[in-house]
């Protein structure tokens, strides 16, 4: 008969684990520690990093009022009456669709100071997406209607936006 080949196992010549050889010499455990000693200053560092990130975030996201002209005459609505029309037009446009008419009414016949006025008014204001950033009213404006809603818009304000 002839003989079967068995395949035994043979114990691999090397290294093994390199980490469990780094540890187990004086120098290892040093180069270990040093790494490890580390840490705390990456985790200091990254909380820096992601406050300063956030900071920014929240720098460029904020709302700049705009400035009315003096060159033009004066606003032609109060603060209480654009602070009203800025509402009147946050609610047409909240939700699905928008209502066309309803903006068009409130912006109807505004000067260039009193849309300033409505502008400072409605501020920035979020929308159904709760993960969407908050919108002026030109973006608001620019996101509901389409170019030729916004056509008819501008017309009626004197494109101001």
């Amino acid at each position: 008969m002839a003989k079967v080949k068995r395949h035994t196992k043979k114990k691999k010549k090397g290294l093994g684990n390199p980490v469990a050889v780094a540890a187990s010499t004086p120098a290892g455990q040093k180069a270990i520690s040093e790494v490890v000693s580390i840490i705390p200053w990456l985790i200091k560092a990254g909380l820096i990093g992601f406050a300063i990130w956030y900071a920014v975030g929240l720098w460029t996201k904020r709302f700049v009022k705009a400035a009315q002209n003096p060159n033009y005459p004066p606003a032609n609505v109060s603060d209480a009456q654009a602070e009203a029309k800025a509402d009147a037009l946050y609610n047409a446009m909240y939700g699905p669709g928008a209502n066309f008419d309803e903006v068009a009414g409130q912006i109807n016949g505004l000067n260039y100071n009193g849309w300033i006025k409505v502008f400072n008014a409605f501020g920035k204001r979020g929308g159904v997406n709760p993960f969407a950033d908050d919108m002026n009213l030109v973006e608001w404006l620019t996101d509901q209607f389409d170019d030729e809603e916004l056509i008819q818009l501008r017309f009626l304000v004197g494109n101001v936006f």
